[in-house]
Parts: structure tokens; sequence; C-alpha cells
């Protein structure tokens, strides 16, 4: 008789594409969730419904749930993939004219980083190396995007959110490298990881208006 353990691997390895299912399903509900937030949200939080840094927390906590790093990789693309289609749905839905051009950039944007999410979140799924260097990807997002919120659209957005999401991407790998791997390779690797991203995420948003007029 086979374990449950069996089982499992066996429902697994017939259903390749449940994952990838569930990846769609809720980037499209959080995307069209975004499109309606943005008129429900009060000050303090309507940031929330303009952050790039909780779409790609949420990417990587659903590619957590596959045990497989290839597929968590796909899962990370069609997350965000499906996190603009439902954004622009819903917001056309609403009345509200979406533009081709930001939607193009968000497209190709979720290609290229989709992947590097999904494979982070497997690997602290699957607690394997890579996983210093995963969480601090992730902080890095979150802290990064906080700092050009503070320092570049500070007059137009509430910098509640903003300490928050820093607060948040500073706390995540404190406590990984407590709880997780309280050793000073892998807190190096995430702590270094987490300022590498956060200084790129701000360079490369500070660019992106720019890209997007080239568009």
């Amino acid at each position: 008789m086979p374990t449950a353990a069996t089982s499992t691997d066996e429902v697994t390895t017939r259903s390749p594409l449940v994952y990838p299912g569930v990846a769609l399903a809720g980037g499209l509900l959080v995307g069209m969730a975004t499109s309606v937030a943005q008129g429900l949200l009060p000050g303090i939080l309507h940031s929330l419904a303009n952050s790039s840094g909780s779409w790609s927390l949420i990417a990587f906590l659903l590619a957590m749930l596959c045990p497989r790093p290839r597929v968590a990789a796909v899962m990370g693309v069609v997350t965000l993939l499906a996190m603009v289609a439902g954004y622009d749905v819903a917001s056309e839905l609403r009345g509200y004219a979406t533009s081709l051009a930001s939607s193009a950039f968000w497209l190709v944007a979720a290609v290229v980083v989709g992947p590097f999410l999904g494979l982070g979140g497997n690997a602290v799924r699957t607690r394997s190396r890579m996983a210093p260097a995963a969480i601090g990807a992730i902080s890095g997002v979150l802290v990064g995007e906080g700092v050009y919120g503070l320092t570049v659209i500070a007059d137009t957005t509430s910098p509640e959110y903003w300490w928050a999401s820093i607060a948040v991407g500073v706390g995540v790998p404190a406590w990984a490298v407590v709880r997780r791997f309280p050793w000073v390779r892998p807190a190096l690797v995430a702590v270094g990881t987490t300022a590498l991203v956060a200084g790129g995420f701000v360079v490369a948003y500070t660019a992106a208006p720019l890209v997007l007029l080239a568009i």
C-alpha cells in the first residue's frame, strides 16, 4: 500500500498544470483587485494598489507552494502576467482606458523578473542553498521600493506605506537569519543581496518613466 507521501508525489507527477493554474487564478484575482482598490483604499494605504513590491511578494509566496524549481519559475511568470491582464481587464470594465505602452512594459518585466521570483519562492520552500539569496532578493525589492517612494514620489504618496515596506523588507531577512540560517555566511548573503537588490531597484524604477516615454 502506498504511503501518503507517495500518493502526494504521484498526484504531483500526474498534475503538472496545477501550480501554474493556481498562479493564473491568483494573479488574475490580485490584478483585478488592484484596479478596484485604487479607488477604495484610504490615503495611507493607497500606494498598496500601486506597488510592484506587493505584486512581487505575492508571486514569491505563490511560488512557495510549488516543490519543483522549474515549475515554480513558470509560476512566477504566469502570476505576474496574469496580474497585468487582470488589472487591465478590470480597469477597462470600470471605464478606465489602459496604456498599451505601460502594459507592454510590465508584461516584459513579468517575463524578466518572474522566473527569479518563482525560483526564490521555491528555494525558501525547499530550504536550498539559495534560500538566503532568495530572502535577500524579495526583501531588497520591498526596501528598494520603500526608498524610492520616500525619495522620489514622497510629495504625491503617503510616507507611512513606504516606511512599512522598508520595515517588512528589513524584518524578513532578520527573522530568517534568526530562525532559519543563524550562521555568518548565509546571514551575510541575505543582507548583502538585500542591499544590492534595493539599490538596483531604485535605479531601475527611476529609469522606468524614461523607458515608457521611449516606447
